[in-house]
């Protein structure tokens, strides 16, 4: 047993003295030559239409959002250990999501659009630093710790994590370097995670228990949540009508709708822009939540209704998923409204 910790560790500590020395070289601009070199080679393949399509699919598997749903289907739809599994992959992706952001503050670097001439920008500018890359950071961190978990069957996902990475440099959003800091950064939690689903764990157990007392009586747990959209919504509706009424033309949501359901403000940066759109966001995320919540009470009282076993639980089932999803929605509004609201007052 002490064997298999030390090898355990030695997984989790190389890939961080990795990161650790790259930084250092980073910082110094040592591989900037090399870095820049390289990147202009990839970027510059952009152009085609279908490529670009495909690279920026590629890269939203990069996202939070991508990997919390993976996290949230595994633990509606699977059996006991998947569920198990589920949580130790969602505390994986928002334990990377939280270290990327608070290192990308300490290892501040401009994105490579910002400083060089020729970088052709594919979809919406990115904010924050380049270094180290959260969408490699995540990616490598899910399917790493699936790889371990799950074996070989799961190495489609680990490769799909290189293709992350490779887009995120053709997109010329990331320099090389800041997608392999991004991939050492994923191995180190990933290895670090997987020590621990290997053993005994109260707060799974908890969680367990917590889910169980759920299923049993979802629709009255569903009142607050339901209550709480309706309220945000007005709020942030009142604070468009106070502040800038001329938001609510439609043909303004419209032609800006790609921006105002960017699903970037849900995980990855939590707010992408402020005013006027963060606003317009805020009211849109708590109505689709409060839609969401209202479809998932349908579905879960219809599932009492249906009297075959198996088409009864899947309903039920997808009932409670679109209620986590309603909830993960609401909380984005809650964060971009009290965002907005600290940064307009």
């Amino acid at each position: 047993m002490r064997i298999n910790i030390k090898h355990e560790a030695l997984f989790t500590i190389l890939p961080l003295i990795s990161f650790i020395i790259l930084s250092y070289f980073v910082n110094l601009s040592s591989l900037y030559p090399y870095d820049k070199d390289l990147l202009y080679m990839i970027n510059s393949a952009s152009g085609l239409k279908a490529l670009d399509v495909i690279m920026l699919t590629l890269t939203d598997f990069g996202g939070g959002l991508f990997w919390l749903l993976f996290a949230i289907v595994l633990w509606v739809y699977g059996e006991a250990k998947e569920r198990r599994f589920a949580i130790f992959l969602a505390i994986t992706i928002i334990t990377s999501g939280i270290l990327g952001l608070m290192l990308k503050a300490f290892l501040y670097r401009p994105r490579p659009y910002e400083l060089l001439a020729g970088i052709n920008l594919l979809g919406l500018e990115e904010h924050g630093s380049s270094f180290p890359s959260g969408h490699s950071f995540r990616a490598f961190a899910g399917s790493t710790l699936i790889l371990r978990s799950y074996g070989r069957i799961a190495s489609p996902l680990l490769a799909l994590s290189f293709a992350v990475a490779f887009s995120r440099v053709y997109l010329g959003v990331h320099y090389p370097t800041d997608t392999i800091a991004g991939a050492f950064l994923g191995l180190t939690i990933a290895n670090f995670v997987f020590i621990f689903t290997k053993r005994p764990s109260f707060i799974i157990d908890r969680i367990r228990d917590i889910w169980m007392k759920f299923s049993r009586n979802p629709w009255r747990k569903m009142i607050f949540s339901t209550f709480f959209c309706i309220v945000l919504s007005i709020l942030s509706i009142s604070f468009i009508l106070i502040k800038e009424p001329s938001l609510l033309d439609p043909q303004y949501i419209i032609s800006n709708l790609h921006i105002i359901l960017d699903l970037r403000n849900l995980f990855d940066y939590g707010l992408i822009f402020l005013w006027p759109l963060s606003a317009l966001s805020a009211f849109i995320y708590s109505i689709l939540s409060l839609f969401l919540q209202l479809i998932s009470a349908l579905l879960i009282l219809s599932a009492k209704k249906i009297k075959d076993a198996n088409l009864s639980d899947f309903t039920l089932k997808t009932g409670l998923l679109l209620f986590i999803l309603g909830i993960i929605i609401i909380a984005s509004a809650l964060s971009i409204f009290i965002c907005l609201f600290i940064g307009i007052i």
